[in-house]
């Protein structure tokens, strides 16, 4: 005698199978569509980091730094994080990843091992901020303190290995100092590349180009024309 439709296969039944099959796909949908739903929540209502930089108030300015017994002139060389997506941006940090020097031509090279080096945010924040929807945050660059304070504090400076010495120097805003990684520079041009990586956002890069004479001036409009970030 054959099989009904309804005998079983392999112990069976098609009704079984249906069941089986449907059961399936409804444990494969639960298991897609939360990933669906946060992979569209990514893109829709990401957070999206952009690093903007004018060299003028209140991003480059004068001002000074005090303690007991010191009251030294300094400007500060600072650009400009935002957040101009739909969420908060978490645990955002700015890493120094490259500083390159131009020779004669113009031609830049790197220092040779030199170790990515994350920066200071301005106002004295952590290394890591939190950044909401719209909201803006300085991120120290550069700084240019008096001949007399760096006289004063060399010990916190690396200059480029094998360079004169020299009173004056542009000093670059990371958290910390490396001997593999100058943090002071004499006059001359470089290139320095940052990244702002976020725990939850795609992270933005900028190049920026110094042009540095080495020379002090009091005001900030002529300081500008000697210390030239672009």
């Amino acid at each position: 005698m054959q099989p009904s439709t309804a005998a079983s296969v392999a112990g069976l039944s098609t009704t079984d199978w249906v069941l089986i099959g449907t059961s399936l796909l409804l444990a494969i949908i639960a298991l897609i569509v939360p990933y669906l739903s946060e992979l569209l929540k990514r893109r829709m209502f990401a957070p999206k980091l952009v690093i903007h930089f004018e060299e003028e108030p209140p991003g480059c300015h004068k001002t000074s730094i005090r303690g007991p017994g010191i009251d030294e002139p300094v400007f500060y060389f600072r650009f400009l994080v935002s957040n101009e997506g739909k969420s908060l941006a978490k645990n955002c940090e700015a890493v120094v990843e490259n500083v390159l020097e131009a020779d004669a031509a113009g031609n830049f090279s790197a220092y040779p091992r030199y170790t990515p080096i994350n920066l200071g945010w301005g106002s004295g924040y952590d290394e890591f901020v939190n950044i909401n929807p719209g909201r803006r945050f300085f991120c120290d660059l550069i700084f240019v303190p008096s001949a007399a304070f760096q006289s004063s504090n060399m010990a916190a400076y690396v200059n480029p290995s094998g360079c004169a010495a020299f009173p004056l120097g542009a000093i670059l805003a990371v958290r910390k100092a490396f001997y593999s990684a100058p943090n002071r520079f004499p006059q001359g041009k470089y290139r320095i590349d940052v990244a702002v990586y976020s725990e939850n956002s795609k992270e933005t890069r900028r190049r920026f180009v110094l042009s540095w004479s080495g020379a002090w001036r009091a005001s900030e409009e002529e300081m500008f024309k000697q210390l030239v970030i672009e």
